[in-house]
């Protein structure tokens, strides 16, 4: 996992001495300038492994929205629970061109030996195994085309109804397109319930539900359900209730000139890698 490098302990001769927080926003900008280029639009969506450099973005995303919760111990967390996965995720982050800052992130882990996240802490966490909650719903687990959205996160200072609408737009969008072109139509989910809620009122119902399952604390959030996507079902469902929606979610376009779309083809290119690899790559690890 791409970590912060840090820098050597003594600043040059009568420079004042820099926080580590200070060092490691040089760096987050350093790191943003080089992945953002000459793009003119005021952010963008980029995609990354855990082993590249630019992943350092969207992980200081990812351990801020943590931190919120659970206090100091967020990165030793983080690493407990998604290390595991390294070898299997991609990541996007919604950049912030002007400030040269992550404002928001996805981690999406794709199917290995080490299985999905999700479905891994379902009985844990609800006493219940993932099979079980499969045979009392709908849901037809395909374990070779289904993906886990593992976080979902957006930066504190990006949460006002100004930014927060656009930017759930572009990471659900990168869910959506990424899915169709790669070849995994479901996905899962254990998504903190307010985060649900507005999910599927706003984007009229992505993920469905399981009957009969009570909300649970998970990690940072202190109410969880687990939930699933089938893209052509939904598809189907903006379709038919928002055309605009469906065209956005479907061809990649829609939010010009707010939000760059990613490099679609790269995106794929990088999913399609992390999928053929990952279990050579967790037999490496």
């Amino acid at each position: 996992m791409a970590r912060f490098r840090g820098h050597a302990a003594d600043d040059e001769v009568g420079e004042p001495a820099r926080t580590t927080a200070e060092r490691q926003l040089d760096e987050l900008h350093g790191v943003a300038d080089s992945v953002i280029g000459d793009a003119e639009e005021p952010m963008g969506v980029y995609a990354f492994r855990p082993e590249d450099d630019g992943a350092i973005l969207p992980l200081h995303v990812e351990q801020t929205v943590f931190e919120e919760a659970i206090g100091d111990t967020a990165a030793a967390v983080l690493s407990d629970e998604f290390a595991p996965y390294d070898h299997a995720s991609l990541l996007f982050c919604v950049l912030d061109h002007h400030r040269k800052m992550p404002a928001a992130m996805l981690r999406l882990i794709l199917p290995s030996r080490a299985g999905l996240k999700s479905l891994n802490d379902i009985e844990p966490n609800w006493g219940m195994s993932a099979k079980e909650l499969f045979s009392a719903s709908a849901f037809d687990f395909d374990p070779n085309h289904t993906w886990d959205v593992a976080t979902l996160a957006i930066g504190p200072e990006y949460r006002a109804a100004a930014f927060q609408g656009m930017i759930t737009m572009a990471l659900c969008q990168s869910i959506s397109i990424l899915g169709g072109q790669v070849g995994f139509p479901w996905a899962v989910a254990l998504l903190h319930v307010p985060v649900l809620r507005m999910l599927q009122w706003k984007l009229h119902r992505p993920f469905n539900e399981f009957a009969g399952v009570e909300p649970r604390p998970y990690l940072d959030s202190p109410a969880s359900l687990p939930a699933w996507m089938h893209l052509p079902e939904w598809h189907r469902r903006l379709a038919d209730r928002d055309p605009i929606l469906f065209h956005m979610m479907t061809e990649g376009t829609g939010l010009e000139p707010a939000i760059r779309a990613p490099d679609w083809d790269r995106a794929a290119e990088l999913a399609a890698e992390v999928s053929a690899l990952a279990d050579l790559r967790l037999h490496l690890r």
